[in-house]
């Protein structure tokens, strides 16, 4: 993973020479490569290198189409694509997904200075400013519309060995081999080879000698075609059978992607479902949300949360999924408006000297990006960070999305999805997704998760002045979007079906712990003036959610018995119940997580490349498979 590794930004000097060798004020050069980013004419290069040379945009007239490419630069390619999908024609419904690796990504300035080169292009190009995630290690979802760009910052090997999904045209458009060999080997082309879908294409500047062997030796066949300008050749070629190959453990598969269009059923409207609903509706499919209370009636249902990132020390998926589901969140946040979000920064408490030492630890090895952490003397403070309104939020994100306010009693799988039964009605569906929090394990599809619940309490004191940020140390303080200030939360284990309730105690136990951080601020507060509000959130052992496929359980009881023993033998891969997903166990950090873990699953469901080693760390058979290791699974 990439999590512990810092991204530089490119380091770049303007005036490149154009295709007649005049210096153009707009072309970048890398001093890190000492090559161009494009020429004077980059724009109609990139039109007839990658977009003629896959044969676009004649190729988008399908429902989906995959495009990938090494090398994000200035986004050029990127944008050329998205301009040429917006003028073709194609099915109603159709989705574009662009994957792209960068190493060195440009600044949002240097990426403005590069776009004046292409005015007519300037409305989707300062969209795509706007949109871009700070450069931060991993995977990054971006929605436009009907397009949608996967971006990954870091080392293009790293990048491509932990995705899954399939491409259906490669733009292979790294700085030249000469320059950075690195990006052209025959370890890179096997990565493509095994991401392609049977006959894709791609295309590429190079005529190399090493670069068609590399292609050759990957299973690609290629073939010279009329270069562009100076260059007088360039490369284009498809691969017919690509490998079959996966980096995944066999007992956590992705599940099979559905049909474009399909109708999902997502039960539960909280933050999970909203989530769900928001990402599934943008990828193009038509998702319906059962939920028999108001939306965001349980956890989701606070009148403030804390939107602010957890850090792990170290590199690990888990880390660097909670980074990136904080960065995405707040990048989510802003796009939606509104007065959904607060962004008042929240300074994160470091209570003792093993805190102050693990912050350290977090600023030496740059966990977040330059500018979204600074250290202070009480701690880390993340000036983007913030409260959101959880109901606004999630009313937010359901928008357009049917909502069907009866509770689904049973689901039953037939021939073509699954049929959802409530107490008034039954519908079949293509697929559907359980995120309901801990009421999940009311199904017997799910019953085998080690989800449990933990019982919250938060108090709105909503004549209170309010602090300038929000202070994070366990607890919390923060002001509340509906005025005043607001604390919590207290945690306490509850039983399976308990009910939340709020407590004097518990608003006590709330004044305290922000008396031992905040002992002015507690001082005035009354506890007699206190809105209270209990929830039931759902947790599962690693404090990571559950998402993904749901595994037929019996299969996974037969077919994996020898990890009991640890038994070396091919295992064959889970089988899971086909059209059958969960997104569940978000803790305390719904909030933050659960967009991004939505956005993980679309693009799995999509056929949309994707981080396949963090899906694995969020897979629901993960638990099962950890017990039968350790000789615990019945």
């Amino acid at each position: 993973m990439s999590g512990g590794k810092k991204i530089s930004e490119a380091d770049i000097e303007w005036g490149a020479p154009d295709s007649d060798g005049a210096p153009s004020s707009f072309a970048p050069r890398s001093t890190q490569f000492d090559d161009v980013y494009f020429s004077g004419e980059g724009l109609a290069e990139t039109q007839h290198i990658f977009l003629a040379g896959n044969n676009l945009p004649a190729r988008f007239n399908a429902p989906r189409f995959h495009i990938g490419e090494l090398g994000f630069g200035t986004g050029l390619n990127f944008i050329a694509a998205w301009d040429a999908w917006n003028r073709a024609e194609k099915p109603t419904g159709a989705r574009l997904n662009f994957l792209s690796f960068e190493a060195y990504p440009l600044s949002t300035t240097q990426l403005a200075h590069a776009h004046q080169a292409w005015p007519a292009l300037e409305s989707l190009s300062t969209r795509l400013r706007a949109a871009l995630p700070p450069p931060q290690p991993g995977f990054h979802f971006l929605r436009f519309d009907d397009v949608s760009l996967t971006l990954f910052y870091g080392d293009a090997r790293e990048g491509l060995a932990h995705a899954e999904g399939h491409v259906d045209a490669w733009f292979l458009d790294g700085f030249s081999p000469a320059k950075n060999p690195g990006l052209w080997s025959e370890e890179i082309f096997s990565e493509l080879a095994r991401l392609s879908r049977p006959d894709a294409s791609f295309a590429t500047f190079t005529v190399a000698g090493g670069v068609r062997r590399a292609l050759e030796a990957a299973g690609f066949q290629w073939e010279k075609c009329e270069g562009f300008g100076r260059k007088k050749e360039m490369l284009a070629g498809n691969i017919d059978a690509p490998p079959q190959k996966t980096s995944r453990a066999p007992w956590l598969p992705p599940g099979s992607p559905l049909r474009a269009g399909a109708r999902i059923a997502i039960i539960g409207a909280g933050i999970a479902g909203a989530s769900l609903a928001h990402e599934l509706r943008a990828a193009g499919f038509h998702p319906s949300v059962y939920e028999a209370s108001a939306p965001a009636s349980g956890a989701s249902g606070n009148p403030a949360g804390l939107i602010m990132p957890r850090l792990d020390v170290g590199d690990t998926p888990a880390g660097l999924f909670h980074a990136n589901a904080y960065l995405h969140t707040v990048q989510l946040l802003s796009a939606l408006g509104g007065d959904i979000f607060t962004s008042c920064g929240v300074l994160h408490h470091g209570a003792s000297d093993r805190d102050r030492e693990r912050q350290a630890k977090l600023l030496a090895q740059g966990a977040l990006a330059d500018g979204f952490m600074e250290d202070r003397k009480d701690g880390l403070f993340f000036p983007q960070a913030g409260v959101v309104d959880p109901a606004m939020f999630v009313k937010a994100l359901l928008v357009d999305t049917p909502l069907i306010a009866e509770r689904v009693t049973r689901m039953r799988q037939t021939a073509k999805g699954w049929r959802i039964i409530t107490d008034k009605s039954d519908d079949e569906f293509d697929a559907a997704v359980i995120a309901n929090g801990l009421d999940a394990i009311r199904f017997a599809e799910a019953r085998t998760l080690p989800l449990t619940g933990s019982a919250g309490q938060v108090d709105w004191f909503s004549d209170a002045d309010a602090p300038d940020h929000a202070h994070a140390f366990g607890p919390y303080a923060a002001p509340c979007p509906k005025g005043g200030a607001i604390i919590g939360a207290t945690y306490a284990p509850v039983a399976i079906g308990a009910e939340a309730r709020f407590t004097p105690e518990a608003t006590q136990s709330n004044i305290a712990a922000v008396a031992r951080t905040l002992p002015d601020f507690a001082a005035t507060l009354d506890a007699g003036k206190s809105r209270p509000r209990a929830s039931i959130r759902c947790t599962t052992p690693d404090r990571l959610p559950v998402c993904g496929p749901l595994p037929d359980w019996g299969f996974y009881s037969g077919a994996y018995d020898g990890l009991r023993t640890g038994k070396k033998v091919d295992y064959p891969r889970g089988e899971m119940r086909p059209g059958l997903y969960i997104l569940t166990g978000l803790g305390s950090r719904g909030l933050v997580t659960a967009p991004y873990a939505a956005a993980l699953l679309a693009a799995e469901l999509s056929g949309a490349p994707t981080d396949a080693t963090i899906l694995q760390a969020l897979h629901p058979a993960r638990f099962f498979i950890r017990d039968l290791k350790r000789g615990g699974a019945r």
